[in-house]
């Protein structure tokens, strides 16, 4: 005859699928709600920003954007933070791939998203050639990244249409005039979730100022980079964007309203400033709070599930015993 269930008994068998509808609901609530969540931004997220914020203004970045929309949840928060931070500067940017034809599709995306945000807020937007310079997909990351070490110029010698609409070199363009060489740049920033991140630092990290902006999973790769001073800063995952859009708003070293310092910089006593126009917290802060939402119902259902079990043997001897 089976044994009738107490209440921990039903608790430890309750259907999963009441769970999965839990977790829809924080999810959505998280992902439409944007707050400075507490946050102790990582070193070398700490470096990142330090970093790009050192570039001055009419300086060139080479952007290697080498995600897809498979990796968006991270990657797209990433190219977002660093695209607003060069605009908010007035850096002008070369942006490229070397791992998927379909990545151009993807930034050309983010850029757009982000000239329509800073038009609603009547900031300048980014144009094409006088602003930054779309060049579009490469094939081979091996042979690209040497060809680029060796002769900038002669690798990148598509023509692309100027402001009139004209076929011309991208090194007539005020993005590149002052480009001979790779190390001419004033900082090289790879946005990846793949091994291109290896290639790049093996092939370019001893020619020009470098950091990274990666998944996840590739973060134990780029810590190893930047522990040994290939990269100078790194900014991981999920983490990294909302650590990245934490010191957009609240900069390092840098006093806020209170007099308090909110985010502390042991490398420089100077303070690194916050980013004073458009947005910050943004995709980053709203993940992070669906992720803390995800993460703690999960955490709840583990530890009630665990009382369950243990009340339930309890319960169940207590009964043998009777």
């Amino acid at each position: 005859m089976r044994r009738k269930q107490n209440f921990w008994d039903e608790i430890q068998f309750i259907d999963r699928r009441w769970l999965y509808l839990v977790l829809g609901v924080f999810l959505v609530l998280g992902l439409n709600l944007k707050c400075a969540v507490s946050n102790v931004c990582a070193e070398e997220g700490k470096d990142f920003y330090a970093t790009v914020m050192k570039v001055p203004e009419g300086g060139t970045v080479l952007i290697q954007s080498d995600w897809t929309t498979s990796t968006r949840g991270e990657s797209q928060g990433h190219l977002e933070s660093l695209l607003r931070i060069l605009m908010t500067k007035r850096v002008k940017f070369l942006i490229y791939t070397f791992a998927d034809p379909q990545a151009p599709q993807v930034w050309r995306n983010v850029i757009r998203v982000i000239n329509e945000e800073r038009e609603s807020q009547n900031l300048p937007v980014y144009r094409p050639w006088v602003d930054y310079i779309d060049v579009g997909y490469f094939a081979n990351a091996e042979g690209s990244s040497i060809a680029v070490r060796n002769d900038i110029r002669r690798f990148f010698s598509r023509q692309v249409k100027d402001d009139k609409g004209i076929n011309r070199s991208i090194f007539e363009s005020p993005v590149m005039t002052k480009i001979n060489k790779v190390g001419d740049a004033d900082l090289f920033v790879i946005v990846t979730a793949s091994a291109t991140l290896d290639v790049a630092v093996q092939r370019l990290s001893d020619r020009v100022n470098m950091a990274a902006m990666v998944t996840g999973v590739i973060g134990p790769t780029a810590l190893t980079f930047y522990q040994s001073g290939q990269l100078k800063g790194v900014a991981i995952g999920l983490k990294g964007v909302y650590d990245t859009e934490y010191m957009m708003a609240n900069g390092l070293n840098t006093p806020g309203p209170d007099g308090k310092i909110v985010v502390e910089y042991d490398r420089s006593e100077a303070p690194v400033p916050k980013i004073t126009e458009g947005k910050t917290l943004a995709r980053g802060a709203s993940y992070i709070v669906a992720l803390h939402f995800a993460l703690g119902l999960v955490i709840f259902a583990v530890v009630v599930g665990n009382i369950a079990m243990f009340a339930s043997r309890a319960a169940n001897k207590g009964g043998k015993r009777r």
